[in-house]
């Protein structure tokens, strides 16, 4: 498009307003697309809208002090797992879209008698992002819960539960019967997910099916325990719509539990539980820890940011 071209003739105060209200793949794309948008993209304007408007409660209830000397350096900070709250929740943003991500410890869910060394232990296991983890020695009563505050995520964004376990070689009793898994935020039964699905057992066993039940529809998809890239396995508890932050402030109720079979199990190793969002393009390279440009320049916007290119050309560009 030729009036990609006028781009580089703009005022880089104004090439920064407009990068600004892209999301910060497009923005560093942009980057590689436009000569005048190579400053641009790391002015301090720019990078303030991709941040979350209370990133310095973030900063300031860190384990440890953040080092940054750009509103740049310090989202690419937060895209790092950052620990808050004394250790017991784990923050970080999505690179992509800027929107927020959490793992809570095992420590911040409620176990059923995980204080109970008879039934459960606290270890520290140096693969984890957390001081310990729980390790389930034995019992016939498994219940995992966690909450977490719609206020505390991104707006209008779908996000996935997700309970991040091992499981230790000699775990007995893990797949005697399904789990149920549920999602729920507040008392809204439209936002309440519930399944089932055996935790441990052959992948190939036929009723290995996750049932994930709305008010008004019923999704039957292969539930088996998908490995992570921090070398943890996790399962999916169910997913929900966050919307507008003015709405009431409600928990997010989720949980994973066996207790009906009253079989004994064990070698359960549980991190805890990530509330993230759901379905965003993640894109690295060897050479960069961001974003990797492919060949055609007009290309590698997303369609999103594509539209928005257009309606500026439109606006500010002749024919």
């Amino acid at each position: 498009m030729e009036g990609l071209n006028y781009f580089n003739e703009l005022p880089e105060e104004c090439v920064s307003a407009i990068l600004s209200l892209t999301s910060p793949l497009d923005a560093c794309r942009s980057s590689l697309v436009f000569s005048t948008f190579r400053s641009a993209v790391e002015s301090d304007m720019v990078w303030d809208r991709f941040l979350p408007s209370d990133y310095f409660d973030m900063v300031s209830r860190s384990l440890t002090p953040l080092k940054f000397a750009s509103k740049k350096q310090l989202f690419q900070c937060l895209c790092n797992p950052l620990l808050i709250d004394g250790g017991k929740l784990s923050f970080n943003l999505e690179k992509s879209s800027g929107k927020k991500s959490y793992l809570l410890s095992a420590r911040a869910l409620s176990i059923t008698w995980s204080s109970d060394p008879v039934y459960w232990c606290w270890v520290h296991m140096t693969e984890s992002r957390f001081s310990e983890v729980a390790v389930l020695r034995t019992t016939n009563w498994l219940e995992i819960e966690g909450k977490i505050k719609t206020g505390m995520l991104s707006s209008n964004t779908k996000y996935g539960a997700y309970l991040v376990i091992k499981i230790r070689n000699g775990a007995y009793g893990l797949d005697s019967e399904k789990a149920e898994l549920s999602v729920q935020v507040g008392d809204d039964h439209d936002q309440a997910w519930t399944g089932a699905t055996y935790l441990f057992g052959n992948p190939d066993r036929k009723n290995n099916v996750e049932h994930l039940r709305s008010s008004s529809r019923l999704i039957e998809v292969e539930q088996i325990l998908r490995e992570r890239e921090d070398g943890w396995m996790e399962i999916e508890l169910g997913e929900f719509f966050n919307g507008e932050l003015d709405d009431v402030d409600q928990d997010v109720k989720m949980s994973f539990k066996e207790v009906k079979s009253y079989h004994l199990k064990g070698g359960l190793i549980v991190e805890g539980i990530e509330v993230r969002p759901k379905q965003l393009i993640l894109i690295t390279s060897p050479s960069s820890r961001w974003f990797h440009p492919p060949l055609d320049p007009w290309r590698i916007l997303t369609p999103c940011g594509r539209n928005f290119y257009r309606l500026i050309i439109r606006r500010f560009c002749p024919d």
